[in-house]
């Protein structure tokens, strides 16, 4: 069965509304990149003011056409391009690509850009753009653009999916090293998702790779199906989002005109699915260009050789940074390497193997080379040497490097330590052959760690805890939940406590009786706070009293809460010391629940540090986010204190994701803080919850 997308993007015949045969214009561009590039359908001019545009016929309307066109260009806008929008309508084209914005002056509500939108999806018709660069198909040499690809660039595997225009022809129409099957400038997404493209790509054979400059997230359920097919297919997917920071996302969403969403719930998707999401477009395009060439590193660690000391060093340093380990060498592999190194060079991982005077020096890398290929803990080797277009100080070691890509399946990858070295012609050549060529060693380094980590065909499955809720209670509480205007901690307590999470006991108590009573039942030492409504943060307004050892204590205590804040407080056990943690939800409106773990108490400010998943989370996650954070460190053995119980915090923070899993569509916000972990377990003192108005 036939994509929804091929007629789009692998079109037989394309209509160009709006052709010109004015230099300069954008239609008399993409008709003659079509020409040029021996586009193999038919092209079909659609404009009334000429007979013919650069030798083919042309009509006045898309309605005069002799046949219907799979696709139609607009390089129209306005009013007149929603006018010919219609007829595309009703002749049944396959697909539309648009390069205006759409932005009407005195337009009417809803504007030009949702008319479009409405119409396309009810017509179940595709739509590139608007605001749209077009699209390179590379498998069936169709370049439908107004801007031009540089010749020479063999088809690739990297699938590119770009909002941004200027990315795109950024990264697709320069450095010939990184080689496509698609390009595909997606813009404003009237009737195509991100997922959508990322679906279709992934029936391509001739896709090992997608990478995508993202700016929102406008099908978030498109994008997730697409992230479980391409796991399945073990195609890695690289994600670079403009707008990360908070001025950013507000430029993001003033040029594609949506919502942006938070960063934060992007990333705890890809980890989930298995996406690769990159700080910039360097590591995102030298990622795609590694796994585009087809290696993966299926186990082991860096094994790297350097033609200077100093450039070791700096590798060395900057991989301790990105948290990237180098292979632990065996003896023999360390006896070959001293057998061959001159004198004075150290037989270690990684290797300067360049001596005082070269000599011998390809000899020496090659064979160095194979023994650390050879060696078991070597997932790939990382080769540095300096080399320009048209010099090598050893070009010799050039051919070095070809012959160790194919000694064996583990991947060769060529550093150059600078970023700004002129090496285009030379990079692009080796990269054809299979061997990657990075410029730079810094951005080396990030793509390297997403080439090792990524294994195929062992993702993360899907978090399954294992937990399940009783769904008379979750009915009644979502019940009451739906009809809260503002849920008190007392509330927000015994929600936690009717599912399962560790909260301490508690009493209320509005008067003198009703407080001394609630201390005979839970005994001394006591916590007092105020349950004044509208008091989130107790400790701010100085609502809380803690260690109260006896009665005097306690009427005095309350005395004092009741003259400043108001007579409700809630009495609960003063639990025995240890470490603080915060536990909470944010509900993303594009991904729904993440659950939220990090120090606690005064040091949620203090250290600012957080670990987030998707809920829900199953236990192994649960661990993974503690020591993301310094909760691990903290809650092992620390200066002759035992360590505290680990296993209960994850089982709190499972069951806790498994609640707003559940609870998600009456929930926008939960904030348990603290839960103290101590030897004897984990307990939950306070509580702040926000329903959904």
């Amino acid at each position: 069965m036939r994509h929804r997308l091929t007629r789009l993007l692998a079109p037989q015949s394309i209509a160009i509304v709006g052709a010109s045969a004015r230099a300069g214009s954008i239609a008399a561009a993409t008709q003659r990149q079509l020409q040029a590039s021996a586009y193999r359908g038919r092209i079909l001019p659609v404009n009334p003011r000429y007979d013919e545009v650069f030798g083919e016929p042309c009509v006045g309307r898309l309605l005069d056409l002799p046949v219907t066109p799979d696709l139609v260009v607009y390089a129209i806008s306005g009013l007149a391009l929603e006018q010919s929008f219609d007829e595309a309508i009703e002749i049944g084209v396959g697909g539309v690509v648009i390069y205006a914005a759409n932005h009407v002056e005195n337009d009417v509500e809803p504007p030009l850009t949702e008319r479009l939108r409405a119409k396309a999806a009810a017509a179940g018709i595709p739509v590139c753009g608007g605001n749209s660069m077009g699209f390179y198909n590379y498998d069936d040499n169709v370049f439908v653009s107004f801007d031009t690809p540089p010749p020479g660039r063999p088809p690739g595997h990297i699938g590119l999916i770009a909002h941004s225009g200027s990315g795109m022809t950024y990264l697709a129409n320069n450095d010939l090293r990184f080689c496509y099957n698609y390009v595909i400038a997606s813009a404003q997404e009237i009737n195509a998702s991100v997922g959508d493209y990322m679906d279709y790509l992934l029936e391509q054979p001739t896709t090992r790779v997608i990478a995508v400059l993202l700016e929102a997230v406008r099908d978030a359920q498109g994008l997730i199906a697409a992230l479980h097919r391409a796991r399945a297919k073990s195609i890695p997917v690289v994600i670079m989002r403009l707008g990360r920071s908070e001025r950013g996302a507000r430029m993001a969403m003033s040029h594609s005109g949506a919502m942006v969403g938070d960063y934060a719930a992007l990333a705890a998707l890809c980890r989930r699915h298995g996406a690769i999401l990159c700080r910039d477009l360097d590591e995102m395009i030298v990622t795609a260009m590694l796994f585009a060439t087809g290696r993966r590193v299926e186990r082991g660690k860096l094994s790297a050789m350097l033609d200077s000391g100093g450039m070791r060093e700096q590798m060395i340093d900057l991989a301790e940074d990105h948290g990237i380990p180098f292979a632990r060498i065996a003896d023999t592999t360390t006896a070959t390497l001293r057998t061959h190194l001159e004198a004075g060079l150290d037989a270690v991982n990684p290797m300067d193997g360049m001596g005082a005077l070269g000599r011998n020096s390809a000899q020496t890398f090659l064979e160095c080379g194979k023994a650390l290929l050879d060696d078991a803990e070597t997932g790939l080797l990382g080769f540095e040497f300096e080399f320009r277009d048209g010099f090598s100080h050893y070009p010799e070691l050039l051919d070095v490097a070809r012959e160790l890509a194919a000694w064996n399946d583990k991947p060769v990858v060529l550093i150059n330590s600078s970023s700004y070295s002129s090496l285009a012609r030379t990079a692009a050549e080796l990269t054809w052959q299979g061997i990657p060529v990075i410029s730079g060693i810094d951005v080396a380094l990030r793509a390297l760690r997403h080439f090792m980590t990524y294994r195929r065909g062992s993702m993360r499955a899907e978090a399954t805890p294992g937990l399940e809720l009783d769904r008379d209670l979750l009915r009644d509480w979502r019940m009451r939940l739906a009809e809260a205007g503002c849920v008190d901690e007392p509330t927000a307590l015994q929600l936690a406590a009717d599912f399962g999470l560790p909260a301490v006991a508690f009493r209320v108590a509005e008067n003198p009786e009703q407080l001394r009573a609630a201390a005979r039942l839970l005994g001394y030492p006591l916590v007092l706070k105020t349950a004044m409504p509208g008091i989130a943060h107790k400790s701010d307004q100085d609502g809380v009293r803690l260690g109260i050892e006896n009665s005097a204590e306690l009427d005095d205590a309350y005395a004092d809460l009741q003259r400043r804040l108001g007579e409700r407080v809630i009495v609960m056990p003063q639990v025995v010391q240890g470490v603080e943690v915060v536990l909470g939800m944010k509900n993303d409106a594009q991904f729904g629940p993440l659950v939220v773990v990090g120090c606690g108490g005064v040091l949620v400010e203090l250290l600012a540090e957080r670990a987030l998943r998707l809920a829900p989370v199953d236990a192994a996650e649960a661990d993974a986010m503690l020591d993301e954070t310094r909760l691990g460190l903290m809650l092992g053995e620390l200066r002759g204190r035992p360590a505290l119980d680990r296993a209960a915090l994850v089982d709190t923070i499972v069951r806790f994701s498994v609640l707003v899993s559940e609870l998600g569509d009456v929930l926008d916000e939960v904030d348990l803080n603290p839960v103290i972990v101590n030897a004897s377990g984990c307990h939950l003192v306070d509580a702040l919850l926000v329903a959904k108005n």
